[in-house]
């Protein structure tokens, strides 16, 4: 009896969560992320767009040289990226 009265329980809760997050209740953020998308974006200045550059660079430097591991990649990436 108490496990049928528990899984009754968590049915209708997660019945009530669907529902609040179907009308919107539980975004409360969301106006705001679409106000933020809405504005218009500034293009890179300058030194982002060098930034950008270095990191394509870089990126492709590791990928000649066959780096794998994840913390290899991390190294050479700063390393590469510190100049």
């Amino acid at each position: 009896m108490k496990q049928l009265f528990a899984v009754v329980f968590c049915a209708l809760f997660a019945l009530s969560v669907a529902h609040a997050a179907e009308k919107g209740e539980m975004k409360k953020g969301a106006p705001a992320a679409e106000k933020k998308s809405e504005k218009a974006k500034k293009p890179p200045t300058e030194a982002q767009k060098k930034q950008q550059e270095r990191m394509r660079q870089c990126s492709a430097d590791a990928k000649a040289k066959g780096i794998k591991s994840k913390e290899e990649r991390n190294k050479f990436m700063s390393a590469c990226l510190k100049g």
